[in-house]
This record gives structure tokens, sequence and C-alpha cells, in this order.
């Protein structure tokens, strides 16, 4: 997850998916990589990705519509991820790292629901296992979720 910019039109603060983004007119699914390399600063390829699920969103709240199909991608990665290549306005916070930290200085953190971007629970959870099994070195099911099903 990245804790969302406090600048951001939805859901500010929150946390989030750890990279996100849109795909330009004219893309394709595998240049929309380069969101991995502007939040992370990590350079990769859709051959680098496990796809574990896709998931279409509809809502609409206080003049914000979001309407969107989501690819959802795994990355099990054991590179350092350089500090200054983190923070470009889109992420204010990478909770991994402040929970490393807090565990260091002996303070846990507790992640809530209410503390997720605002997704129902099924695709937190849906995500939470397939990233389990990635991290097993498994190829997870990949998981749908409509609008209605968050």
């Amino acid at each position: 997850y990245q804790r969302r910019s406090l600048t951001k039109d939805t859901w500010p603060g929150a946390l989030d998916v750890a990279v996100g983004g849109h795909i330009r007119a004219g893309e394709s699914l595998a240049e929309t990589v380069r969101e991995a390399e502007e939040e992370l600063g990590l350079a990769l390829t859709l051959d680098d990705l496990t796809p574990i699920g896709r998931r279409f969103t509809d809502w609409s709240a206080d003049g914000v519509i979001d309407r969107e199909a989501q690819e959802v991608f795994a990355l099990r990665c054991d590179q350092p991820l350089a500090a200054e290549s983190l923070f470009t306005g889109h992420v204010d916070a990478i909770p991994a790292w402040e929970h490393a930290r807090g565990a260091a200085e002996g303070h846990p953190i507790t992640i809530r629901r209410a503390d997720i971007a605002g997704y129902g629970a099924r695709y937190p959870l849906a995500a939470l296992a397939a990233l389990r099994a990635v991290l097993r070195g498994e190829t997870p099911e990949p998981f749908e979720l409509g609008a209605s099903e968050q």
C-alpha cells in the first residue's frame, strides 16, 4: 500500500494500491507499467508482473464520478526502494516503511478498514489473498469484481 497525498480529490491521506494510474489515449497496457517507475522508481515490464485480478468501479459523490476498469497486478520485488524516487506528489508515504520504522522504535502501526481508500471489503481481501499466493511463489487464480461487488 501507499498513503495517498493529502492533496488528492478522492480519499486524501488514505491507504491505496502501491502503484496506480490510467491508460493514456493510444497507450497499451504494457506501456502503463511506467507508473511503477514514476511512483516507486522501479523500471519494470508487464512480464515482470503477475496478473491477480480485475475490478470495475462505478460511483459518484460530491461532484466526483468514478467509472473505471482496473487491471490488478502483483510484483514480488527483492530490490530496495530508493527513497528519493518515492514521493512525487502522488504518494505521501509507504506504510511498509512506516510500519518498519514504527516497529523498530517499538510503536507498531495498526491498519484499520477505515484507513483504506473507499473500497468495499471484498477488493482488499481478494487482493491480499492473491498477494499472499504470489509471496508463496504460487500463481493465484485472478479475481474479478463488478462495481456492485466491492
